[in-house]
């Protein structure tokens, strides 16, 4: 499968945080005939493990959840009250159409409807109604009875490729478990690379724990956790630049970093940087304290318009990005060694 499609399979796919069975099955499918053992852990992470030459642990991070909304209450006309699974802005949800996927395994559709400017007062026309007055209109569905309390919501919608560009939702951060498939795809050529994990984590929006779970089992000699980042003008990161790689801060290991930079040199891989002072808000800040402490880095990759149904990833920065992990991975098997 070409990247883009990919990229848009594993968009349109169904993962709430802590039920990301499908998005799971798609990548075990994707990536099991380049490495040599697949699980799944009791948190419900997908661990993809390549065997190299066992020098070192190398293990990479991407999280498959995304994020949702969970049914709450329900009233007999079809109307649905909800929370949020994960960091969603109300202006998003507005006007949106919905899929419940139910416990029975149906799925039906609803939306987030909105009273009419015809109906508004003139005041409140100019406000944003706060997420506990929305609702979710289920009554188009003969059988909406059927949805239960803990029913989970997701945005419905399609995502496509334009001008080189992928746009859906999840991209955050599915776009970087392609590029895990990616490098174990590109390591299959090859004989001599250490031994990696390739860890597709659960539950990175509400905390991170399908990543510390995974990374003390591991206990890699390097975690390298990759997730999305703002391609904005207050960010200076800008889409088909190159990945983004996190320099300087507490989470960030030193040596390691300057590795990483110096194989981007020399190979001719554009790449952006980012600072991060203190929590990155990824699974790195969980892999570099689990155990006795893991020498960490972060690879971001751009994407417009996070957490929202149109994200945008360039189908190009996710390749550049597998390139360059595969070629720091051949780096780490020189035997260089990092100081902290």
């Amino acid at each position: 499968m070409k990247t883009p499609e990919l990229l848009i399979k594993l968009s349109n796919a169904f993962g709430p945080v802590g039920y990301e069975d499908e998005v799971r099955k798609i990548i075990q499918e994707e990536i099991e005939s380049y490495v040599d053992e697949v699980k799944v852990d009791n948190l419900g992470n997908l661990i993809a493990f390549k065997r190299g030459t066992g020098k070192k642990k190398v293990a990479f991070f991407t999280h498959i959840d995304e994020v949702s909304l969970v049914v709450s209450a329900k009233d007999e006309r079809g109307f649905l009250r909800f929370d949020t699974l994960g960091g969603i802005d109300p202006k998003v949800l507005i006007a949106q159409r919905v899929k419940v996927v139910s416990k029975d395994g149906k799925v039906r559709r609803g939306v987030i409807g909105v009273l009419a400017p015809h109906l508004q007062k003139a005041a409140d026309r100019k406000n944003i109604p706060p997420m506990d007055e929305m609702f979710i209109d289920v009554s188009m569905n003969p059988d909406y009875e059927k949805i239960e309390i803990g029913d989970f919501v997701v945005i419905d919608t399609e995502a496509f490729e334009s001008n080189g560009k992928v746009i859906g939702k999840a991209l955050d951060d599915r776009a970087c478990a392609v590029i895990s498939i990616l490098v174990a795809k590109q390591l299959s050529k090859f004989s001599r690379f250490p031994d990696v994990y390739f860890v597709f984590t659960s539950r990175e929006e509400v905390g991170g724990m399908g990543a510390r779970v995974a990374a003390e089992a591991i206990q890699p000699d390097v975690g390298i956790a990759m997730d999305v980042t703002h391609a904005h003008k207050r960010t200076g990161i800008e889409l088909g630049k190159g990945p983004a790689i996190t320099v300087g801060g507490p989470n960030i290991h030193k040596g390691y970093f300057k590795m990483l930079d110096d194989v981007a040199k020399r190979e001719g891989v554009k790449v952006q940087y980012e600072i991060a002072a203190g929590r990155t808000g990824t699974d790195a800040d969980n892999v570099q304290i689990a155990g006795t402490g893991i020498p960490t880095l972060l690879v971001s990759l751009p994407n417009k318009f996070m957490h929202t149904p149109v994200e945008v990833v360039q189908v190009s920065d996710v390749e550049e990005s597998a390139r360059l992990l595969v070629n720091f991975l051949f780096e780490l098997e020189e035997g260089e060694e990092n100081e902290a």
